[in-house]
């Protein structure tokens, strides 16, 4: 009984680390794809994203540039109200979004 604990278990641990190996390949191979690092560019200054956004967000899922820019202004500063209004209903619709998501 004993020897079949021993079995199980290791088979247990080969199986999460082949799991987290390939997890980490996965993610590897991710940021070698040009278009998921041109995705995280936009993301992160806005730049280059007329062109890729759709391809962005139904590829990878990657929210637009507006968040974060606003997310830093709340950090940084306003360059004037209009410009913090209009960042107040971008967190608005956000959270309307999130309240009517799905929980997995």
């Amino acid at each position: 009984m004993h020897v079949t604990r021993v079995g199980l278990s290791s088979c247990v641990l080969l199986v999460v680390g082949l799991s987290a190996a390939d997890a980490a390949d996965r993610r590897a191979a991710l940021f070698e794809d040009p278009l998921f690092r041109s995705c995280i560019n936009w993301m992160l200054d806005g730049s280059g994203g007329a062109m890729i956004e759709n391809r962005c967000i139904a590829d990878f899922a990657i929210p637009p540039p507006s968040i974060f820019s606003c997310a830093r202004k709340v950090m940084t500063g306003f360059q004037s109200a209009a410009d913090q209004e209009g960042c107040a209903l971008i967190f608005e619709e956000q959270a309307k979004r999130v309240r009517s998501g799905y929980v997995k």
